[in-house]
């Protein structure tokens, strides 16, 4: 009998063994699922902390490219005060520098287009036609090579500022 209490008491203990080898398993997979859960959270956070740092970064950019855009207004603002719409030939209008403003540049005559577009584009000179006006004159073109607008002038008139002198 001893003997037989012996093998139940092992088969018992076996029992149990397999049991508490049945619960740590199950622990064990709990813990494993909880850090997968873990590890799963983490990288949502993750995730979430790039695209915060993604809009972020974007965020910059778009403050800078605004505070340059804000600078490049203050400046164009400033540089625009410089200027005065003249008729220089028959309604054909451009801007140049006021008396006084010149800054040591030299005559030159802005594309009223580009200048009201905030753009300082210098018209050039693009050639005389001897055959303008039914052949009574001549006119010089001048054109602006950003926009491609163009005045026609008397070819006597030509950016010039006023005589200091007089």
């Amino acid at each position: 009998m001893l003997e037989t209490i012996e093998v139940g008491y092992n088969a018992i203990k076996g029992a149990l063994d397999i049991a508490r080898g049945f619960q740590a398993f199950k622990t064990e997979a709990a813990v494993n699922q909880a850090v997968i859960d873990i590890q799963r959270s983490l990288l949502e956070a993750q995730r979430a902390l790039n695209e915060a740092e993604a809009r972020h970064a974007s965020d910059l950019r778009r403050v800078s490219d605004l505070e340059q855009q804000i600078a490049r207004s203050n400046d164009w603002s400033e540089e625009r005060q410089r200027y005065q719409l003249v008729d220089v030939w028959r309604g054909a209008v451009v801007y140049m520098p006021k008396p006084g403003m010149e800054n040591g540049e030299p005559a030159h005559w802005l594309c009223a287009n580009c200048f009201n577009q905030g753009r300082k584009s210098p018209l050039q000179h693009k050639g005389q036609d001897r055959t303008a006006s039914g052949g009574n004159g001549n006119e010089s073109t001048y054109g602006c090579d950003a926009c491609k607008g163009a005045i026609k002038v008397s070819f006597r008139t030509k950016p010039a500022y006023p005589d200091a002198s007089a």
